[in-house]
């Protein structure tokens, strides 16, 4: 008897707490979290970032062009990109609440390839923090047919540079929620080509920021 009702209230528990979980979402191109949410920053955009002293002022307009694409099918502001004063804390990308675009003269060897990384922190479905890492050890950079910066390491200082708004554009998606996705000419492809002016939204990237933005 015991036995049977206690068996009962752990089913009804189960059942309660499986009818209070979130449903889950088709991922639109989207990270999910551990419940199939599409993870985003929901309302709170535009999304403030600063800029680190370590990038320089020829990047910036890039940065900005990058930003503006993603607006511009988004049909709102999605970020405030802080020019000035510029974030002048340590090149340590860390939660801090801030969020950053650093330019990285150091990389880890093992990584050499990674031309850029984003990191994301978020809650629930909430994104709350996203810090921009820029390989600039191992990779140059260009922007209109401009060289902007050589690879700090000299091994690479003659590498073929990497176009930084087309790097800029696809860490941003990051930023907003979105992972990767090869093929289709997406933004979000996991590697950018030396030379590849990859400046656009493909149309799979508009539909994904629709489904959140």
């Amino acid at each position: 008897m015991w036995k049977w009702l206690g068996t009962a209230l752990v089913l009804i528990i189960a059942l309660t707490i499986q009818a209070c979980a979130p449903k889950a979402q088709d991922d639109c191109g989207f990270v999910q979290n551990v419940y199939g949410e599409r993870i985003s920053w929901k309302s709170d955009v535009p999304v403030t970032m600063q800029i680190h002293s370590s990038v320089p002022d020829s990047m910036v307009p890039a940065i900005l062009s990058a930003a503006e694409t993603w607006e511009r099918t988004a049909g709102r502001k999605l970020f405030n990109i802080v020019q000035y004063p510029r974030y002048s804390g340590p090149i340590n990308p860390h939660k801090d609440g801030v969020n950053v675009i650093y330019l990285m003269n150091t990389w880890e060897d093992n990584r050499g390839s990674e031309q850029g990384r984003t990191s994301v922190y978020w809650i629930g479905d909430l994104i709350k923090e996203a810090d921009i890492r820029l390989n600039g050890a191992d990779f140059g950079f260009y922007w209109n047919n401009q060289t902007l910066t050589r690879a700090a390491k000299m091994d690479r200082a003659n590498s073929a540079p990497v176009n930084i708004e087309a790097l800029v554009l696809h860490e941003m998606g990051h930023v907003l929620g979105l992972k990767h996705k090869d093929g289709q000419g997406s933004v979000m492809a996991t590697y950018l080509a030396s030379g590849d002016d990859r400046v656009h939204l493909a149309g799979t990237d508009q539909t994904a920021l629709q489904c959140e933005y």
